[in-house]
């Protein structure tokens, strides 16, 4: 769930307020759409996923609504996204899709208008400018598709699609979706003989996005030295239709790493995965963006004003860290721009037959390469605040990680641009988790967990906490 602090009022969107509030949705919803007006389901919980907003000129909510069939008493899920705009843009926003949103979402209307909020409201799969993305939900405009790129997936004239099982990955709403769909393959002249399955990952992207250069991506990566030499793999691309705008890859039959911990020699992975990092950022990748200094301070900066909103009480720590994050900063431009993952942490990687995996690719940029350190190293020492590793376990691996990838890289591990990384990781976007958790009724404490995250952060800066 994601975490709204205390919004402003705003004179074109004077409902702010009202949309945010999760009990009061959950009635509107309740009351007004059909089938849940009309008693047929009952919505438990309204939860807020994403949220997007521009002061003056839209907000887009993207609601979870739980909910159970009265009837039958089964469970099941919704996502409805809400676009609020100002008076007389709303309702020429629903004109247009009552034209476009046909696909029939499993709960729910395509399109609904909340005149007294200004808000349309869109049911999954339905998105208003991602309007192609229904083609990967119905099975039969998935098949024709699958089938025009059969070649691609290597299995040969003789075998055929028997049926699919698609499941949403990640959604941003207006933005991209990922999904997982499960290729039930049959023999062509024996219709009840299975031939097993193949698993591929499609991304479809925004209307006004080319979806292309990301795939291409994913293609240069697979290129690397690193990749070709079996050290590190990566999901095979497969094809890319510009009609839909969506990339396919083939999934990878592997197992993922943090859900592995206590049945893998951490330090030993660690100590591949700091090798294999550094062989990755030395390795060229032409047309990608570049990843401007600042943007994890950014960052940063917006998670330090919701939780400063949030209790008082944390702004001694949070001012500390930001000065000293301020004063280090211009020693980032000591180091020249590598191709960086951008995300790169335990949650990426897989283990394939004993092999590491890594995913997630069309996210390269040129940037600070300690940049993917820091993320990695962040990510290892707030492992313990959940319970899957010890502290002793996680600072091991630390210095494991730290040894090879400092005997592999070209520009070594320096010692103040890596605690400006890890810092900044801490308190700002694993800080940040924590608080997006913290609203929901868990076993967890995730506002001691914040303290622990953020004191990590001091120690780290003010020299208290050695990393290797």
């Amino acid at each position: 769930m994601t975490r709204i602090a205390t919004l402003p009022e705003d004179e074109r969107l004077p409902h702010l307020q009202l949309a945010t509030n999760l009990s009061a949705m959950q009635e509107a919803f309740q009351s007004r759409l059909p089938e849940f007006a009309e008693g047929r389901w009952k919505i438990d919980e309204v939860d807020i996923e994403r949220f997007d907003y521009k002061p003056g000129r839209k907000c887009s909510i993207c609601y979870e609504l739980s909910l159970h069939d009265v009837a039958q008493g089964a469970g099941a899920s919704q996502l409805l996204l809400g676009v609020m705009a100002p008076n007389g843009e709303a309702e020429a926003s629903f004109a247009k899709a009552k034209r476009e949103a046909n696909f029939p979402p499993v709960f729910g209307p395509a399109a609904y208008f909340l005149p007294d909020l200004n808000m349309v409201l869109w049911g999954f799969p339905n998105d208003p400018a991602i309007k192609r993305l229904p083609a990967l939900i119905d099975k039969t405009r998935f098949r024709a598709l699958i089938e025009k790129y059969w070649e691609r997936l290597r299995i040969g004239p003789e075998i055929t699609l028997r049926d699919v099982a698609t499941n949403m990955v990640k959604y941003v709403p207006q933005h991209r979706c990922t999904f997982r769909h499960v290729l039930e393959l049959q023999k062509s002249r024996e219709r009840d003989s299975s031939a097993g399955e193949v698993v591929v990952y499609s991304k479809i992207h925004d209307d006004k996005t080319d979806g292309e250069p990301f795939f291409k991506i994913v293609q240069s990566v697979r290129n690397t030295p690193v990749c070709q030499s079996g050290a590190l793999l990566v999901p095979e691309p497969l094809f890319f239709d510009h009609e839909i705008n969506a990339g396919f890859q083939r999934g990878l039959h592997g197992q993922n790493l943090d859900l592995q911990l206590n049945k893998i020699d951490l330090d030993e992975a660690a100590a591949k995965i700091g090798a294999v990092l550094a062989e990755l950022h030395q390795c060229s990748l032409e047309g990608l963006e570049d990843r401007p200094l600042d943007d994890e301070l950014l960052k940063f900066a917006k998670v330090k004003k919701i939780l400063a909103a949030r209790d008082s009480a944390y702004n001694p720590k949070l001012d500390f860290i930001d000065g000293e994050l301020r004063k280090r900063f211009s020693s980032l431009a000591t180091l020249s721009p590598a191709p960086i993952h951008g995300a790169f942490r335990l949650t990426q990687l897989l283990l394939v037959e004993g092999k590491l995996a890594l995913v997630d690719l069309d996210g390269f940029v040129m940037g600070n390469p300690i940049s993917d350190v820091g993320s990695f190293l962040a990510h290892l020492l707030y492992l313990p605040l959940k319970g899957l590793i010890t502290q002793a376990q996680a600072r091991s691996a630390v210095r494991r990680f730290c040894q090879a990838y400092r005997e592999k890289a070209y520009q070594g591990l320096p010692g103040e641009v890596l605690e400006w990384y890890i810092a900044v990781y801490l308190a700002g976007r694993e800080a940040g988790k924590c608080l997006d958790k913290a609203n929901k009724v868990s076993k967890r404490d995730y506002e001691s967990m914040i303290d622990i995250l953020l004191d990590m952060a001091i120690a780290i800066l003010s020299g208290k906490m050695r990393l290797d």
